[in-house]
C-alpha cells in the first residue's frame, strides 16, 4: 500500500476520535551519502482524559507503538501481556496466541475474556504480530504497546488496541480490580 493510503487511514483514525493527525516524511542520513526514508504516522486524541498516543515509523525503524497516559482518579493494576512463539505454542497448544500475565486474578480473568485480545491473539496467528503490551507504573500510570510493523497489514491491530485501552479505562474507572476474584466475577 502506498503511503498516501496510510496517510488517509490515520487521517480517518483521528477524524473518527475526535483527535489530531501529524505526519512526517524525511530522508535521515546515515552515512556516506547514503540516505533511508523516515516516515511517521502519529495521532493523538484523549478518551475520558486519558491521553492516547499511536505512533508508527515506517523507513529505518519498522515499529509501532501505542500508549496511554492514565489519568489519577482511575485505579489501575500492572500487567503484561506478550506473544508466545509459533514454536511454544506447538507444545503448550494454547487457545490464545498472547500470554497474560499479573499478581491480580481479575485483571488477567478480564483480559482473557475481552474481545480485543481475541482478535489480536488471531491477527498473531496469521501474521508475524507479536506485541509486548503493558500496564506499569513509573511516575505515573500508563499502558504501552510495542510491535514491529514487519507483516503484511500493520493497521490491522491499531483500531483492537485502541478498544482495548478504552476497556480497560472503563474497567479501572469502576475501583473494582482488588475485590476477591468470586466477587469480581460475579460483578461481570
Amino acid at each position: 500500500m502506498s503511503v498516501s493510503w496510510y496517510k488517509g487511514f490515520f487521517r480517518n483514525l483521528a477524524k473518527q476520535e475526535n483527535g489530531n493527525f501529524y505526519f512526517k516524511d524525511e530522508d535521515l542520513s546515515i552515512g556516506m551519502g547514503v540516505r533511508s526514508p523516515n516516515v511517521i504516522f502519529k495521532v493523538k486524541f484523549n478518551y475520558k482524559n486519558n491521553l492516547i498516543t499511536v505512533l508508527n515509523r515506517t523507513g529505518t525503524a519498522y515499529v509501532g507503538n501505542i500508549s496511554c497516559e492514565l489519568h489519577d482518579s482511575l485505579q489501575p493494576i500492572a500487567f503484561e501481556i506478550n506473544n508466545i512463539s509459533h514454536l511454544q505454542n506447538l507444545f503448550l497448544r494454547k487457545k490464545s496466541r498472547l500470554k497474560i500475565t499479573s499478581k491480580n486474578k481479575n485483571i488477567i480473568h478480564f483480559l482473557k475474556h475481552n474481545r480485543n485480545i481475541q482478535e489480536l491473539s488471531k491477527i498473531a496467528e496469521k501474521d508475524n504480530f507479536s506485541p509486548i503490551i503493558t500496564c506499569e507504573f513509573d511516575k505515573s500510570w500508563r499502558i504501552d504497546a510495542a510491535y514491529h510493523l514487519a507483516f503484511d497489514n500493520w493497521t490491522e491491530p491499531i483500531e483492537p488496541i485502541i478498544t482495548l485501552y478504552k476497556n480497560l479505562i472503563d474497567e479501572f474507572e469502576k475501583h473494582i480490580a482488588y475485590l476477591n476474584p468470586k466477587q469480581y466475577r460475579e460483578m461481570q
